[in-house]
């Protein structure tokens, strides 16, 4: 590289890491965030799976409540549970499967009351640092739980705890109370051009 594009370049890298700096500088508050991942791409519970093993990794304890799945082993479960890091977490599946397959609103109906009960649970214990909900928004959006009241019990958790929301379609009251929110769009996906789900990778 020539002489003086190596000199802007570290120009701008200088300034890049000033405004990266007084933006630490700003974020002084400490305290639990609610995080949302949401949007039709793939890599929501991966992503909510990615930051369980990070707070394992501190040391931390996690309650892990999922909603819509259950019924077919997950790579991100079956490696939870063979690991010793299992202990520290709180596990609960609403194991129903999707609701396009049960068909049967009252059944999905009690056992979404079932794992919110467990997460209601969570969502009050302070020796949890993080809370993953998964695929909580199907549970929104077909009415199998109140919006308001699980809205107020993620508001009611103790001060340090963070809470990880993930599934698509997301009301606009949960993108409001989240911190955080990042949305997975669909651009291209393997399983629409007729590639077959793999283990490892979709699951």
């Amino acid at each position: 590289m020539e002489e003086d594009k190596k000199q802007n370049h570290n120009e701008r890298m200088q300034r890049k890491k000033e405004v990266v700096d007084a933006a630490i500088d700003r974020a002084q508050e400490e305290r639990g965030i609610v995080l949302l991942i949401t949007g039709n791409g793939k890599g929501k519970t991966t992503s909510a799976f990615g930051t369980l093993y990070r707070a394992l990794g501190h040391g931390q304890r996690a309650g892990v409540v999922q909603f819509i799945k259950g019924t077919q082993a997950t790579g991100e479960v079956i490696f939870l549970q063979q690991h010793p890091a299992s202990a520290a977490v709180r596990y609960h599946a609403m194991a129903t499967g999707f609701t396009w397959n049960t068909q049967n609103w009252d059944a999905d109906k009690r056992a979404a009351d079932e794992a919110w009960a467990q997460a209601t649970g969570m969502l009050a214990d302070p020796a949890l640092s993080l809370v993953v909900l998964d695929e909580l928004t199907y549970m929104l959006k077909y009415n199998y739980l109140d919006t308001a009241a699980v809205l107020d019990a993620i508001r009611a958790r103790p001060p340090m705890q963070t809470v990880i929301v993930t599934g698509r379609a997301a009301k606009p009251e949960l993108v409001e109370l989240a911190d955080t929110v990042s949305e997975i769009a669909d651009r291209k996906h393997a399983f629409k051009a007729g590639v077959k789900a793999q283990a490892g990778i979709d699951f």
